[in-house]
């Protein structure tokens, strides 16, 4: 059952959508993407910068940028904008509000373009998808990736800190890539496979 359904059901609520209110930050692009990493070991994806090798030449043919938001400890990405730690919650809201994409692991940015309805390339680890995924946007429009060791039988852990490796080091980095170049609708054209080493 959704997190939300579950609360809506402890508290005889309905569920209604919500409000958002978005504060205007200044940007010197009008095409962007935005990628949210994390510092919460179980969930933080440690291949990023190998996605991001793979879709940046693409992108940067339809001038297209790749923004990272969140927070300050975040784990930094080389190689695209750095807004971590520039933004607050409500900035961060008109950013995936006005971007062609989010690129994400399971967090409130996603959750965010979820309800603006945009494109979602979705990372989920320590928690099963239906359970987290968002509410209420376009499930035709959203990729949500799980660990390849699902395929195994392993569940998630529900943990903040996994042993190494972690689960969500096993999504491969060019199927996030493909993803998120079929959700743009633009070419993907990278002959190579990860090993997998879980």
């Amino acid at each position: 059952m959704h997190l939300l359904s579950q609360y809506a059901l402890a508290s005889a609520s309905k569920i209604s959508r919500p409000f958002i209110l978005e504060k205007f930050f200044p940007t010197s692009f009008n095409k962007y993407i935005t990628l949210h990493s994390t510092s919460k070991p179980s969930k933080s994806y440690s291949f990023f910068s190998e996605v991001i090798s793979i879709i940046k030449s693409v992108l940067d043919k339809e001038n297209i940028q790749i923004i990272q938001i969140g927070g300050q400890s975040d784990n930094k990405i080389r190689g695209i904008i750095d807004l971590c730690g520039a933004t607050n919650i409500n900035q961060t809201a008109y950013l995936i509000k006005n971007s062609l994409l989010h690129l994400g692991i399971d967090s409130f940015p996603i959750h965010f373009a979820d309800f603006y309805n945009k494109p979602i390339v979705g990372l989920y680890s320590n928690n099963f998808i239906g359970c987290v995924e968002g509410f209420f946007g376009d499930k035709s429009k959203q990729i949500l990736l799980e660990p390849e060791v699902r395929k195994q039988g392993i569940k998630p852990s529900f943990s903040m800190d996994e042993p190494y490796p972690k689960q969500i080091d096993s999504i491969l980095p060019e199927i996030i890539a493909q993803s998120v170049l079929k959700l743009l609708n633009l070419p993907y054209s990278y002959h190579y496979k990860s090993l997998l080493s879980l």
